[in-house]
């Protein structure tokens, strides 16, 4: 029995359409699709307007009568039909999904489909493809497809509001933008949990959600050259705090390095920023609140063993308010690449900030050879510089890829750390243990 009501606006004014309406609508019980069709734009509108949640789906005819009492298909009849429908959903402040299903005969019909293309586009992954022929050539696409994305659509009606009420907020997140398509599914399942609880009674309250939303912003950052290499560490793992330090126009604590020109406050606070102070004082609390410690890799991103929190009842109003600042976060930083696209200028703005005791060791320590030592602690070290090693067989080394001590037990001591060649072997070496 249909369970999903679509309306459908095709004059059929050929005769020989009668064959094609009645396999349409045969195709469509199969797939519990209940058809309402309406012959002008005129019509479908009033039907709309008086119950436009009644309906799952719009599928609309490219070449069609504008009018009730039209003689005439118009080849206006998509710019003028979609025009009037998102005027709709702009009053209604609802929207469902509209697909176009059409033979594809009209002088036009390339340039109709392209401008229709570019107003649906942010709603590709969850309501589907958008055009259809009526008799499929080649690759083309046939009705059934379409039965089936509007089955799988209408399954999450609470989507399409979700998608309305934030839409600046998923142009920037999705497949093909500029934050990862995985994200796009992880919000869209924490607003679902909050405009729709009933429908949504599985959904876990937990920190892992927001973390993995901010990771992947903090990736696209690096991916537009607006976070240095500084924040990832080994492995391809992601320092969160790290990055939000940077975004939010403070010095790195591990590499020294700062957004453009730091200010005269403490951490480099007054200068250049991307998150200004607030967006980066609630970026910092939303990582600290789901579990900041946890860093996630790239290649295998949210397998590793970190114990997350379920929520209890009473936290959920601090889980959704972060939520909805996320939602925020992500429309400020989208319209910050939008402001600055130019990957080598923003890679240019990461400025190494030589202010403190140790600005003059690098070219002390860097391709230069020692013998190292041993501490009191066990530590090795080449005086200044911290080296990894557990033995070492008599000789020399020398340093390269000097960089600063990010080790917390160590760094005060050795503030600096390089990796090493070996140069030079004493003729009696052994293993110092």
């Amino acid at each position: 029995m249909p369970i999903y009501k679509v309306l459908w606006v095709d004059d059929m004014t050929d005769s020989s359409d009668q064959s094609f309406k009645d396999g349409f609508m045969q195709d469509a019980d199969e797939f519990a699709l209940d058809i309402d069709v309406c012959s002008n734009w005129e019509e479908a509108e009033q039907r709309l307007r008086k119950g436009l949640n009644d309906y799952s789906a719009i599928i609309l005819d490219a070449f069609c009568l504008l009018g009730r009492g039209d003689k005439k298909t118009s080849e206006s009849f998509i710019p003028v039909a979609l025009l009037r429908l998102h005027t709709l959903f702009g009053e209604k402040h609802s929207l469902i999904p509209w697909y176009i299903l059409s033979a594809g005969t009209m002088d036009n019909f390339a340039f109709v489909i392209d401008s229709a293309t570019m107003s649906r586009e942010q709603y590709k992954e969850e309501w589907g493809s958008m055009m259809y022929r009526k008799e499929p050539r080649n690759d083309d696409e046939h009705y059934r497809a379409m039965f089936e994305n509007i089955r799988r659509a209408a399954k999450n009606r609470s989507v399409n509001k979700i998608l309305y009420r934030h839409a600046k907020v998923f142009d920037y997140i999705g497949q093909g933008k500029l934050i990862a398509s995985d994200a796009r599914t992880i919000l869209l399942d924490m607003l679902s949990a909050l405009y729709e609880p009933a429908d949504n009674w599985q959904f876990k309250y937990r920190g892992n959600p927001l973390r993995k939303v901010m990771e992947y912003l903090f990736r696209a950052a690096h991916e537009k050259g607006l976070l240095p290499e500084a924040c990832i560490e080994s492995d391809n793992k992601l320092n969160l705090l790290e990055a939000n330090r940077y975004m939010s126009g403070l010095t790195t604590k591990y590499r020294n390095q700062h957004y453009g020109t730091p200010g005269d406050g403490k951490e480099g606070q007054g200068g250049d920023t991307i998150f200004p102070p607030y967006l980066g004082r609630t970026s910092k609390a939303i990582l600290e609140f789901s579990n900041v410690n946890s860093h996630t890799n790239i290649e295998n991103p949210y397998t590793i063993d970190d114990k997350d929190f379920d929520l209890g009842e009473d936290e959920k109003e601090l889980f959704f308010g972060y939520v909805m600042q996320l939602c925020h976060i992500i429309k400020f930083f989208g319209k910050f690449v939008d402001e600055h696209p130019n990957k080598e200028e923003n890679i240019g703005m990461i400025k190494d900030v030589n202010n403190d005791e140790n600005k003059d060791l690098f070219k002390e320590y860097e391709g230069k050879v020692f013998t190292p030592e041993r501490d009191e602690n066990g530590d090795w070290h080449c005086e200044k510089c911290s080296v990894a090693l557990n033995h070492w067989v008599g000789g020399k080394m020398k340093l390269k890829e000097v960089q600063y001590n990010t080790n917390s037990k160590t760094k005060e001591k050795y503030p600096l750390y390089a990796k090493y060649d070996k140069v030079q072997f004493n003729s009696e070496a052994r293993t110092i243990d």
